[in-house]
């Protein structure tokens, strides 16, 4: 059965989530708008139904080897209704561990039939000028490879592949323990700082409080540099020193290139 419908629902602080995930959905060549739900700020309150008959793209960043806890919260609002779905991780060049079972666990939970998933690579959340971690990841071959996983997700579709169950994929069930958030945020200089606002509204977590100063909540924050980048005077850092030697060990241990790992 041909989808006729395709929706994404993606959690992307930085924005390489969404680039696999909308290479995808251009790759199943449907004429209709793709739907996209954008879970990567507080959502609405109401719950996303998708139809039978749809399909959807599911993407989230893998933190630690796990999903990103946040992204697993926000995911919460959507209703499969027996909805075909495909499950998508993004991770920064180390691995990706247990995030890829975890995620179809979740969308299977939430009553979605999980009929392909995989995996990419992005640049990492940590990556800077000094130490680039998988820069510039996705490029244009893993952009060409997602819309090339894409059409195979079509076909499969057009065969039946909704009522075939999902395939084999790697990782641990029960999952490694996820690593604890530590309870840091980065360093303002406020010298530097203009106050423009930009990184308030951008921040996942709702970290980012924005008046006389900037100030943020290391509770809410959950890493994703996502102000850092985004800021257009380089008034934010990473200067938190246990963030600071895992930086550098990603740097110096995970710069050999991965490929995208896909499963149907």
């Amino acid at each position: 059965m041909a989808a006729t419908r395709v929706h994404t629902a993606i959690f992307s602080p930085t924005g390489t989530t969404r680039r696999v995930v909308a290479a995808m959905a251009e790759g199943l060549g449907l004429e209709a708008p793709v739907l996209v739900h954008d879970l990567t700020y507080p959502p609405a309150a109401e719950k996303i139904e998708t139809a039978e008959k749809d399909v959807l793209l599911i993407g989230a960043p893998v933190y630690a080897g796990r999903i990103a806890p946040l992204a697993a919260q926000r995911l919460q609002s959507l209703n499969g209704r027996k909805t075909a779905a495909v499950v998508i991780v993004v991770y920064g060049n180390r691995e990706f561990d247990d995030a890829l079972v975890e995620l179809r666990d979740i969308a299977e939970s939430l009553s979605y039939e999980v009929i392909a998933a995989c995996s990419f690579i992005g640049e990492h959340s940590f990556s800077s000028a000094d130490m680039p971690i998988a820069l510039k990841r996705p490029d244009a071959a893993d952009l060409d490879s997602a819309r090339e996983f894409g059409k195979r997700i079509a076909r499969k579709l057009k065969t039946g592949g909704q009522k075939r169950g999902p395939p084999m994929i790697p990782g641990n069930v029960p999952y490694l323990a996820s690593v604890p958030c530590i309870p840091v945020t980065p360093k303002v200089d406020v010298d530097v700082c203009t106050l423009c606002g930009i990184c308030e509204p951008m921040c996942p977590g709702a970290a980012i409080t924005i008046a006389d100063t900037l100030m943020m909540d290391a509770k809410r924050c959950i890493h994703c540099c996502a102000c850092i980048k985004l800021c257009p005077v380089d008034a934010l850092s990473m200067c938190a020193k246990p963030l600071l030697e895992k930086k550098k060990w990603l740097h110096d241990n995970c710069s050999s290139r991965k490929e995208p790992q896909l499963y149907i």
